[in-house]
């Protein structure tokens, strides 16, 4: 029998989790120019500097080599918007699952794989809305760092629901 506090939780996770939806379709509704950080960091650092300070690395992306030393700005900027999707996405798996845990009174492995499908669902969408916005591009490899970062929120909660699992029963047998 749902109490009236698992449905409080139940509604504030679901409110949470409508936000953050709303605020992933926000974010691929927007063109690219709406995004782009290289002229904030243009601003912010010479290129000769930051040249000095990123690493002689180069990253392969779609068949595409994006190196540090040769365009700094460029490769930064890849690099903060495939870390800004591992974080959208955690934050995402984090808040499905533990809304589908209170649902589920609990339980571990349903919440988590329905968690994962319903992420992986909203990625292929949401990189389908990138396709209407202006000089943004979908791409499948995007659904793949998207689902990382699902998993990524979902083993996160897994080890702090452990840990204070751990705690409580520790402070139980004193």
């Amino acid at each position: 029998m749902e109490t009236r506090s698992n449905r409080y939780i139940i509604g504030i996770w679901l409110v949470v989790l409508a936000a953050w939806i709303l605020f992933v379709f926000h974010l691929s509704s927007q063109s690219f120019d709406q995004q782009t950080i290289r002229p904030k960091l243009q601003a912010w650092i010479g290129k000769e500097q930051l040249i000095r300070l990123l690493p002689d690395l180069s990253i392969t992306y779609l068949g595409k080599t994006i190196e540090a030393k040769t365009n700094p700005y460029h490769f930064v900027e890849f690099v903060f918007r495939k870390s800004a999707h591992l974080f959208v996405y955690a934050m995402l798996g984090a808040i499905w699952f533990m809304l589908l845990r209170v649902v589920m009174k609990g339980r571990m492995l349903a919440p988590a794989m329905l968690s994962l499908l319903a992420a992986v669902t909203l990625a292929a969408l949401d990189e389908r809305n990138q396709l209407t916005s202006l000089n943004r591009t979908g791409n499948r490899m995007d659904v793949v760092v998207d689902f990382t970062g699902a998993c990524i929120g979902i083993v996160v909660c897994l080890l702090l629901l452990a840990m204070v699992k751990l705690l409580y029963r520790k402070g139980r047998s004193r």
